[in-house]
């Protein structure tokens, strides 16, 4: 008897793979089927044995010679789409026999592999690994839309989810799907999924280390403009001009204030998912050694790597030799800490106290959002709390600061995020918030990336520029509204990618009513959040805006524009709704409720004929109280819809992304 216990060295591997060459061998005589190399890892199948597949059941090798096939015919296309003449050392099938006959090639593994699966006689597992296919070529689609374009972490995840994570989320539900073991298949599924973002997280995070030996060129997805997760820690918005050759010494020099390089900071971030996801597999496999051995082999790697490519570079990320080891709160060339800076921010943050004092600054800030929070159980309503208190007290370091010059609050704002970092990674800072807020977060497998936008939000707000567009308030509106709601959904336990960018889409709509809300206040602080395109369309430029802010005047054609914007954001507040019966059960009451007071603001600016700049649209408590009935009546509709249909497949699909311009 042959299981996955044996696959963790060479020796279990090469069984597998004979019983696969086999397999396939059979195959290629009866059927003619096209040849399958079966090299490297074969991390599919392995995931799948590692599940439980024995090498003794024909059916199990079938479905995971299907899945493998799949892989294959993906490499094959892979080198199509990226103009890949080297794959692995050698040749290519393109560079060999031209595009056309890897096309075909492909497409000839692809179609074979439909037939292996039902050869399995699973309908269970025919099911899923159709859906598999479409869900992986679906993902390498939504890249190639998406390329040149800035992410956010949800769509990001969303692809690597369909690209990566859906055949390894089948593989491992193979054995559970071949023995009718339903119970076990969607939690098999899901965690293979995992596995399989972690892998392509893996290969993205190495294709941006000139060092390592991917078998295809280095900087590939960066010279194509593939948005990766790594560059999220750099706070970049758009691809780098030119060579690159400066975005990628970056990468690896120290940041001021926070001291880690961005690709240490996202290792960081990787490793911890990397150890939830290992806890969680031991849980369903015990017996299992093989998944625990892969990660550990693969976050080895991908520290070493990251070894050699800091331990080659200068201060400032280039090639050659270092030995300084930045300290938080070191600037970059290497001058002393801003100690005094530190002491400002360190003390500033003590004086909130513990969750009393959380509770009360969300209180008498967060009116609206504090009378929907009233509906959850003490301890998430704590942590709640938590959250507001850290974005409130981020937003007045920057709103409230006695030195209001922009080098001093990026340098304070530097300074917080790597005490933030310093939180997340059970470091003591001594401040209550941070240690309980992110020790939670970080216990809970949340990623401190949230965080960290929001501060890059908030540093949005320190050299005011007009908003070209709605891509660029979209992408404001992510940093210091959406970033809250991913965050605490997944404190609350959904991971969801469909359920995150409708979280995503909340955020943004309520982040623009409350700029629809405040346009005069905003006005006279030196700030202007509405896309100038739009203005420009109705024939509105900021001259227009500030000549009715001091005049009381509304310009004629104002009420077109707010009531396009309105509706904008009552797109997003639909679009999102409709997920939350998908949420935890004690925290859709409290969204559907603050979504439906959020937008009952609209009717006041439209009751004040959007006249937005001489006075602030707000919402009575009665009012509150007749709108939170509302919410929970389409909450209630909203469930309906979810039972009854197909729950979350059932969604229809967001409105097309509005994302950054990026240069030509």
């Amino acid at each position: 008897m042959t299981d996955a216990r044996g696959l963790d060295d060479a020796s279990g591997l090469e069984v597998l793979r004979s019983a696969l060459l086999a397999e396939a061998r059979e195959q290629r005589e009866t059927h003619g089927l096209p040849t399958l190399k079966l090299e490297g890892k074969l991390l599919r199948p392995v995931v799948a044995m590692a599940a439980g597949g024995r090498i003794e059941d024909q059916r199990f090798v079938r479905g995971a010679l299907a899945i493998q096939a799949v892989h294959e015919a993906s490499l094959l296309h892979d080198d199509i789409l990226d103009d890949c003449a080297v794959r692995r050392g050698v040749a290519s099938v393109m560079a060999r026999e031209g595009k056309a006959a890897a096309l075909v090639e492909g497409d000839h593994l692809l179609t074979a592999a439909y037939r292996l699966a039902a050869e399995t006689g699973s309908m269970s597992f025919v099911t899923r690994f159709t859906r598999a296919v479409e869900r992986t070529v679906a993902g390498e689609k939504a890249q190639a839309h998406r390329t040149g374009c800035w992410l956010t972490e949800a769509e990001y995840r969303e692809i690597i989810g369909w690209k990566s994570g859906a055949l390894f989320g089948c593989a491992a539900s193979l054995p559970a799907a071949l023995a009718g073991r339903e119970d076990q298949v969607a939690r098999d599924q899901a965690l293979g999924a995992r596995l399989g973002q972690v892998y392509q997280m893996v290969d993205d995070f190495l294709d941006l280390c000139p060092s390592a030996d991917l078998g295809k060129p280095a900087l590939l997805d960066l010279q194509q403009r593939k948005w990766t997760w790594p560059l999220a820690e750099t706070g970049v918005e758009a691809f780098p001009q030119g060579d690159g050759s400066d975005f990628v010494a970056s990468l690896f020099a120290p940041t001021p204030g926070v001291g880690a390089s961005p690709m240490r900071r996202a290792l960081e971030r990787l490793a911890q998912e990397i150890r939830h996801l290992e806890a969680d597999w031991r849980v369903a496999h015990p017996q299992d050694s093989l998944v625990p051995v892969l990660l550990d082999r693969w976050l080895a790697s991908l520290g070493a790597t990251l070894d050699r490519e800091e331990g080659g570079r200068s201060d400032d990320g280039r090639h050659g030799r270092t030995d300084w080891v930045p300290a938080a709160g070191t600037s970059r060339t290497g001058e002393a800490p801003e100690a005094d800076l530190e002491a400002q921010v360190h003390q500033a943050a003590l004086a909130l106290g513990g969750a009393r004092g959380w509770e009360a600054s969300f209180a008498q800030h967060a009116r609206s959002f504090r009378f929907a929070a009233r509906l959850f159980p003490p301890e998430p309503a704590r942590l709640v709390a938590g959250v507001y208190a850290f974005c409130r007290f981020t937003d007045d370091l920057v709103d409230r600061a006695e030195d209001p010059r922009p080098d001093r609050l990026e340098a304070m704002l530097a300074i917080w995020q790597g005490m933030v970092r310093r939180a997340w990674t059970h470091q003591d800072t001594g401040i209550p918030l941070l240690d309980e807020v992110f020790g939670e977060t970080a216990r809970r497998g949340v990623s401190v990336l949230y965080a960290e936008e929001l501060i890059r939000g908030m540093a949005m707000d320190l050299r005011p520029a007009p908003f070209p567009d709605m891509a660029r308030v979209r992408l404001y509106a992510y940093r210091v509204a959406s970033v809250v709601g991913l965050w605490l959904t997944e404190l609350f336990g959904d991971r969801e990618p469909a359920i995150l960018l409708r979280a995503e889409r909340m955020g943004q709509a309520m982040q623009l009513t409350n700029i629809l809300r405040d346009v005069g206040e905003d006005w006279r602080r030196g700030r202007l959040y509405l896309p100038l395109d739009r203005m420009a369309a109705h024939g509105i430029s900021e001259a227009h805006v500030g000549e009715a802010v001091d005049t009381g005047r509304i310009p004629e054609a104002w009420p077109a524009l707010m009531e396009e914007l309105l509706q904008a954001a009552e797109r997003d507040y639909e679009e999102a709704f409709l997920a939350i019966p998908a949420l935890p059960p004690f925290f859709q009451r409290p969204v559907a409720v603050a979504a439906q007071v959020y937008a009952g603001i609209h009717d006041e600016i439209r009751r004040n004929r959007y006249d937005n700049l001489s006075q602030r649209a707000f919402t009575r408590l009665p009012t509150k109280l007749v709108l939170g009935g509302q919410g929970l009546l389409r909450l209630h509709a909203a469930r309906h819809r979810h039972e009854t249909g197909l729950g979350l497949e059932g969604l229809p699909p967001l409105s097309p992304p509005i994302l950054p311009p990026q240069p030509a």
